[in-house]
């Protein structure tokens, strides 16, 4: 039985706006040997009869149901059915350029590189795309190279960030935006590996990362072969608003970086310490301005205090004159974990 090259997985729930678009530009520039799975998350608008339409017209699409489980899940029930040599994720809002597929597979073949990274370009309807370069050369030949120069822009901030951004910099200036939907994965690889469903925001971090740190090698391209449409509806905007399931969602985030420091022999929790401490700050700031409520948010950082990794970012962290109320706010978290 042969099996094809490459498999795209689009997980798909209400996007009856922006499906036909999404699976135009896929089918356009999948090999004519690929496959498109489409997972249907209990979509209440038009978005199955589109998802069946193109069935029905283009033997390469198969539509499945993962119903009311969120994007992981669907991701996921796409992962167990695909059988390409390499995976795609593509968002159901966004679209990809015709030479999307062939030059990522390309390039992962011509550096026998694991895992292959391209720039993005985004857009709002009726205006064009503005292309987003790379924040790095991702051309690595070993796992320390990608630990140090992938994994530690997409899993936290450092505090070496937070230096730099003392002295001036901006603290976003080198993160990259951790989509899985830009890069090439070998499904030999991913193995059993699948999204954390009981993460709501930063999924694609948290599974880039583990996948990354599986990899050998690692190629770039940098050219915005993927175009991400910019709406008031994303998962981002909407969850983000909900300062109670953002801070839910942080506790399942720290869980998961220490699961991932945990399978890389503790090489990378350096690289999100800041983070945990920012986290702190943030739903601290929630209940400060009446967005939860004090006792939640005490509650809070009691548990995420819990986690020794936490409380060691909180004991270590950098101070500086330079941000004196930033600073202060450190030292009263401080204060309060005693």
């Amino acid at each position: 039985m042969t099996h094809p090259p490459v498999s795209v997985v689009v997980p798909c729930k209400d996007v009856a706006p922006w499906a036909g678009e999404c699976l135009e530009s896929i089918l356009a520039a999948l090999p004519p040997d690929g496959e498109v799975i489409a997972v249907d998350d209990a979509s209440s608008d038009g978005t199955p009869g589109i998802l069946r339409s193109f069935a029905e017209r283009d033997r390469r699409v198969r539509v499945l149901e993962s119903p009311r489980r969120g994007v992981s899940a669907a991701r996921n029930t796409g992962l167990d059915a695909c059988s390409g040599e390499f995976v795609f994720f593509v968002d159901p809002d966004d679209a990809v350029e015709p030479d999307f597929f062939n030059a990522l597979v390309s390039a992962a073949k011509a550096a026998c590189a694991d895992f292959v990274y391209c720039g993005y370009s985004d857009f709002v309807d009726g205006a064009a795309p503005v292309a987003r370069a790379l924040k790095g050369c991702y051309r690595f030949l070993d796992r320390r190279g990608i630990l140090d120069g992938f994994v530690s822009r997409v899993i936290g901030y450092s505090f070496g960030d937070i230096r730099s951004w003392y002295a001036g910099r901006p603290l976003f200036s080198d993160r990259e935006m951790a989509s899985v939907c830009r890069g090439v994965y070998r499904r030999s690889l991913i193995g059993s590996l699948r999204f954390d469903e009981s993460v709501e925001l930063y999924e694609d971090a948290i599974f880039n990362a583990e996948y990354a740190i599986r990899c050998r090698s690692m190629a770039s391209v940098d050219r915005p072969l993927y175009r991400v449409r910019n709406r008031q509806s994303g998962a981002m905007r909407t969850i983000g608003r909900d300062a109670a399931r953002v801070s839910a969602n942080k506790l399942k985030l720290l869980a998961a970086r220490e699961r991932i420091d945990a399978s890389s022999g503790g090489s990378v929790r350096a690289m999100f310490a800041a983070t945990c401490v920012l986290s702190l700050l943030e739903v601290a700031s929630f209940a400060a301005l009446g967005r939860i409520p004090r006792r939640e948010a005490f509650a809070f950082v009691r548990e995420y205090l819990s986690h020794e990794c936490a409380r060691a970012a909180l004991a270590e962290f950098p101070l500086s004159f330079r941000k004196p109320v930033f600073s202060l706010c450190v030292l009263l978290l401080r204060i309060f974990a005693v």
